[in-house]
Order: C-alpha cells, then sequence, then structure tokens
C-alpha cells in the first residue's frame, strides 16, 4: 500500500507542471493599446482618455490610446484586425464603422469579423441653422415648408462623404421627403464654420460642438436627433415629437476586439469597461459633454452588437440608395 501511494503521489508530482503549464495565463499580460479611428484632441480621443485613466487604475496594467485617423475609419480597423486575439489591441469605433464596408468597399463584416465588448457613449445631432446671416428659420417647420417650396435651393452641409452626419441627413431628406443640396467638407470643423459664414443653411453635428456657438447666439438650434428631449437643449423639440418617429437615431460609440478573443478575456474587458463608466467623475463628465453613458445592467456585448446591426441595417442600404455605396 505504502509503495502504491508513492507511486500516485510521484505521479502527481511529475504532472503538476503540466497542469500550472495549462492554465490560462492571467489578463492583462502586458499593456492595452486602445485604437481610435480619428486625429488625437478630438472628441472621441478625449473621451478615451477620460475612461482609460480609470481603466488603467483597475485593470492592472496600463492603457493607451492611440489615434489612426485616415479612410474613414479603415486604416484603425485594418490595425485591429492584424492584431492577436488576446483583448490586449481593442478599438472605440463609431456607428458609421457599421457601414464602412459599403460605403468604402471592404470585405469585412461589421459585426461577424469582430468581437463586441462594451458601449462608452452615445450622442445625437442637433439639427442648426446659422441665426447671425443669411435665410433665418424660426423653427422646424418653417424650415421644412421653405425647403419644399424651393426645392434643390437649401443647403446643408456634413463632415464628409459616407460619414454618420451625412446618413443622417440624407435619412432625414428621405423621411420628411426634402429634396436639399449636399455640400460635404472635410471634418467638422469646416463643416461649421461653412455654416457660419453662410456657405451652407443647415447642418447635423453634435451638441459639444453646437452649443457653444448655440450660446453665444450665432447658431439656432431646429430639432434634435434624440428620443427625447436633451437637458441642455429643453426648447429644442426632437425629430420624432415634430412627426418624424424614424428619426429618433443617436450615434455610439463602442469598443471592439479581434475576432477570436476569448469568451473570459471578452467578459473580463466588458465588466472593466461598464465599471469605469460607472465612476461617478467619469460619467458626469461624460455626461456633462452632451453623451448618454449606458448603466452597467445594459452595456452588454450583446447589446454592442444589436446596434452595429441596426444601423448597418437601416443606412447601408440608404449607403446604396443615394449613391455613395461601393459595394
Amino acid at each position: 500500500m505504502i509503495a502504491l501511494l508513492k507511486a500516485v503521489f510521484w505521479m502527481m508530482l511529475a504532472a503538476a507542471p503540466l497542469v500550472a503549464a495549462a492554465q490560462p495565463a492571467k489578463f492583462p499580460e502586458r499593456p492595452i493599446r486602445l485604437i481610435i479611428p480619428f486625429a488625437a484632441g478630438g472628441g472621441t480621443d478625449i473621451v478615451a482618455r477620460i475612461v482609460v485613466g480609470r481603466l488603467t487604475e483597475t485593470i492592472g496594467q496600463p492603457v493607451i490610446v492611440e489615434a489612426k485617423p485616415g479612410g474613414g475609419g479603415a486604416i484603425a480597423v485594418a490595425e485591429l484586425m492584424r492584431a492577436a486575439a488576446d483583448g490586449h489591441v481593442l478599438l472605440i469605433a463609431t456607428s458609421s464603422n457599421a457601414v464602412l464596408p459599403v460605403v468604402a468597399g471592404l470585405s469585412w463584416h461589421p459585426s461577424h469579423d469582430f468581437t463586441p465588448i462594451a458601449i462608452v457613449y452615445s450622442y445625437p445631432f442637433v439639427l442648426a441653422t446659422n441665426s447671425e446671416n443669411g435665410p433665418r428659420f424660426p423653427d422646424l417647420a418653417q424650415f421644412i415648408a421653405r425647403v419644399r417650396a424651393e426645392p434643390e435651393r437649401v443647403t446643408w452641409g456634413s463632415s464628409g462623404i459616407g460619414g454618420p452626419q451625412h446618413l443622417v441627413g440624407e435619412h432625414f431628406n428621405k423621411v420628411a421627403g426634402l429634396r436639399m443640396v449636399h455640400v460635404p467638407y472635410k471634418g467638422n470643423a469646416p463643416m461649421i464654420q461653412a455654416l457660419r459664414a453662410n456657405e451652407v443653411q443647415v447642418v447635423f453635428d453634435t451638441q459639444t460642438l453646437m452649443l457653444p456657438h448655440i450660446q453665444e447666439g450665432r447658431l439656432r438650434p431646429l430639432a434634435i436627433t434624440s428620443g427625447k428631449r436633451s437637458s441642455r437643449l429643453p426648447d429644442t423639440p426632437t425629430l420624432s415629437e415634430s412627426g418624424f418617429p424614424d428619426l429618433a437615431v443617436e450615434i455610439t460609440n463602442y469598443v471592439l476586439a479581434p475576432r477570436g478573443t476569448p469568451a473570459a478575456i471578452q467578459r473580463e474587458l466588458n465588466q472593466q469597461f461598464a465599471a469605469a463608466l460607472e465612476h461617478p467623475e467619469v460619467r458626469a463628465r461624460l455626461v456633462g459633454f452632451g453623451h448618454t453613458v449606458p448603466v452597467a445592467a445594459d452595456n452588454t456585448p450583446e447589446a454592442v452588437r444589436a446596434h452595429i446591426d441596426h444601423f448597418s441595417s437601416t443606412y447601408g442600404p440608404l449607403a446604396r440608395e443615394v449613391g455613395v455605396a461601393n459595394r
């Protein structure tokens, strides 16, 4: 019996290194890279740095924000697709990423080819006009009446062809039965500058960028695309309450990991991001920008995938319809 026990002991001892080797490594093993598809210093970059400041304190490794702008987000996506599926390289994508394959003629699928992690924030667009000079539209009803009376005479600006402002603007034209002339610009800043100079009569853009101009009396908000009125613009009606329920839309920024990221790492990252967004200081700063931040219970990978699929199914066909699709 003693001999048998000794044999079993030595067999277990010999197997111990193999068992230890089979255990998964602690995550994260090294710093995490969080890629953003826009230039440093922009809204997404600022929010990302606020969130990772909290993440770095809790996740056990530094989280480093890297800007990879270009190609409407395609360069950042390509960087993610080259990364190992181990959770150490992540991407903050925006809703327009869901239609990027259609607009740019790319081969990947917006939800099948990535691992969804968490939603970071959502935000509506404000439809605004110039209130300093040129045509003045007192309210949305009079604006719509003017456009219908003078088709293809009123111009509207976007931050670029195929971008979220462009797609939401085209959606508005379609649902409201309007015929405005689209003028694309290279980014938000020149678009707003063009509105201020009356090169275009209206634009869609974020509350964050619009509010300073509205508060100074330079721009007039006509409507907002959120499902309910904004606390920052309480007198501005929603498009939904103005008779366009299909135009209750918000742009969402969310985190993706490479396809094939293990479920355990996906869960860990989801919990870490959700917890960081629940931190009072982080949440207060993001809400202060006019963003909607999900509560942890609703911030699931399934919610990310559902948003991607909804945006893709809504705006992919629209991109083809208005002639900005490459496949």
